[in-house]
């Protein structure tokens, strides 16, 4: 299963797309566009989070702290107060001080302002997290089935959005690769010791 490609189903379901581009006041191209970025990128820092020390704690903790449900399962409801979600604190807490040049790369990309695109990543944090959330409570998975699950995601992911992937490369140092030898492996080339 490919979460991202599934979140990108969900959001192009009925009129969640239009509820969410309404809702970030940006046209709907844009912001699907946006979200086909935004979405692997946060996929993919939380597989470089998962992999560091302690890295799966912190995911675990935005898991199971009320973020363990999908926003699309009830967006009407998350989009009128998507703040309480806590998406902003998840995209700075995974992106780091990667955020604002992630933001301003999608920015160009998309044509939307930078505060749109800040926006639009505010809900795809929830989205991805809410998705892995109920996976690791479901499959009670432990933190190497979560590592091994989001190495395989993120993989993925980068492999459907070769922009997505370039931004990594740029901004976190690393490209997800796409074969990447099993999860050993994708450390390896993650972290740059091959």
């Amino acid at each position: 299963m490919d979460i991202v490609a599934a979140l990108m189903k969900q959001v192009a379901t009925g009129d969640n797309l239009a509820m969410i581009s309404k809702s970030v006041g940006g046209g709907g191209k844009a912001v699907q566009s946006a979200l086909g970025m935004g979405l692997p990128m946060i996929m993919g820092s939380m597989a470089t989070t998962a992999a560091a020390p302690g890295g799966a704690d912190i995911l675990t903790k935005m898991m199971t702290s009320g973020a363990s449900s999908n926003p699309l399962d009830n967006l009407g409801g998350f989009l009128s107060n998507p703040a309480a979600a806590g998406g902003s604190a998840m995209v700075s807490t995974l992106l780091g001080g990667q955020m604002s040049g992630i933001q301003s790369a999608i920015s160009q990309k998309t044509g939307l302002p930078p505060a749109i695109v800040s926006q639009v990543m505010a809900i795809a944090a929830p989205m991805v997290i809410g998705y892995v959330g109920k996976m690791f409570v479901s499959q009670k998975m432990d933190a190497k089935g979560l590592t091994s699950l989001l190495g395989d995601q993120s993989r993925m992911a980068m492999a459907a959005s070769p922009e997505a992937a370039a931004m990594a490369k740029q901004f976190m140092g690393a490209a997800i690769p796409q074969s990447a030898g099993g999860v050993g492996g994708f450390l390896k080339k993650l972290f740059g010791k091959e």
